[in-house]
């Protein structure tokens, strides 16, 4: 219950007890935003707070006046429709005031005051700063967002490595087993066929653990881009002849390229580009098909495109594609950790390179990835 013992005096309120002057110090200095107390015509009978000062307006020179003449219109119509809602009876809490000072938060806090008739003659108002707030809601959000990410990486990961590394190591164990009963001369045939196993197997498991080591060093920053000139031609040939075994499935792996040859690009990431994708395309299509890649200039750019006819990828997982140990889900069965095409996104951008893809299901994909070169 508020009584206003207060006379107006050349449209201001004069202040007359010690009490008053302790209550208007304490408004004056609020440190976080605005209090005041507001007639049923919207007048100001008390106000004060740092926010009058950061919006040049004398906390002295409103007491009498409109309420808040320093906001923007906006804001201070929506003040007032919550006002009226108090004047009512009703209370006001943490109702958010957008638009009052840029790229900050306030809150608004209001409730009725009645006088010693018991009727509601004034709103008490308290609008606070809560920029602080929002920025910790925010760096919250985020850590939490970081660490259900990690929750989910992990889960990926264990389940990714139970799959990947069991296949293998069964293998070895078998075919281990399976040598300790080939104890006749006329075994070496199967014993050269478990051996070969063996051998496929540790190769696979190598290749697991290097896809591991090259995600840890590139999230160390450890790999760096050397650009050097060379054909680039011959460089994809090359990687080509080291899947000539593929063919054995009945897959043709068709190569062309159109434009100049010389470029000048990181061989080493582009050949760890090339393979990973080409493996891909290759574990994913089906026997008898072609592979098809191509290299070529346009517009100043080496475009490499690898375009195979296989199982496809679903449009649900297009926006997952490129994350750690992240599979679709019609590749569950077939090998693979899940990070070849995380590191071929990362070595694309440490190259400024650019990556995309067309996939139609149960027809194949296609990854076009660019380069900028210098023009002729």
């Amino acid at each position: 219950m508020v009584n206003q013992d207060t006379t107006a005096t050349n449209g201001t309120y004069k202040r007359s007890t010690k009490e008053q002057e302790l209550f208007l110090q304490l408004l004056y200095n609020y440190p976080d935003g605005v209090i005041s107390l507001i007639d049923k015509q919207y007048n100001f009978i008390y106000t004060g707070g740092e926010l009058h000062e950061r919006l040049a307006a004398n906390p002295a020179e409103l007491i009498g006046n409109k309420m808040y003449p320093k906001f923007p219109e906006n804001v201070r119509c929506v003040i007032q429709a919550q006002l009226e809602k108090v004047f009512a009876g009703g209370r006001i809490s943490a109702f958010e005031l957008h638009d009052l000072v840029k790229s900050e938060f306030y809150i608004m806090d209001a409730f009725p005051l009645r006088d010693s008739e018991d009727a509601i003659a004034y709103a008490g108002v308290v609008i606070r700063n809560i920029s602080h707030l929002k920025k910790a809601e925010g760096e919250l959000r985020i850590s939490l967002k970081k660490e259900r990410e990690l929750s989910e990486l992990k889960s990926r990961f264990i389940t990714m490595a139970s799959h990947e590394f069991s296949t293998p190591l069964t293998t070895v164990l078998s075919s281990v087993q399976l040598l300790k009963s080939y104890t006749k001369l006329d075994s070496h045939e199967k014993i050269d066929k478990h051996i070969e196993r063996i051998v496929a197997a540790v190769n696979h498991l190598t290749d697991i653990l290097n896809d591991f080591l090259r995600v840890g060093n590139m999230q160390e920053g450890n790999i760096s881009c050397s650009p050097v000139l060379f054909n680039i031609k011959d460089h994809i040939a090359t990687i080509i002849a080291e899947f000539k075994n593929e063919e054995n499935r009945g897959q043709l792996i068709s190569y062309k390229h159109s434009g100049k040859e010389l470029v000048v690009l990181d061989p080493l990431l582009l050949k760890h580009i090339t393979t990973n994708v080409l493996s891909n395309a290759i574990k994913f299509s089906t026997k008898k098909t072609t592979i098809e890649i191509k290299t070529k200039w346009i517009n100043g750019r080496l475009v490499l495109s690898v375009k195979d006819h296989g199982i496809g990828i679903p449009p649900e997982y297009s926006k997952h594609l490129f994350e750690q140990f992240y599979r679709a889900s019609n590749a569950m069965n077939i090998q693979g950790t899940g990070l070849g095409l995380h590191l071929v996104s990362k070595y694309v951008e440490l190259m400024n390179g650019t990556i995309h893809y067309k996939s139609e299901l149960e027809k194949g994909t296609e990854f076009v990835i660019g380069f900028r070169q210098n023009k002729d």
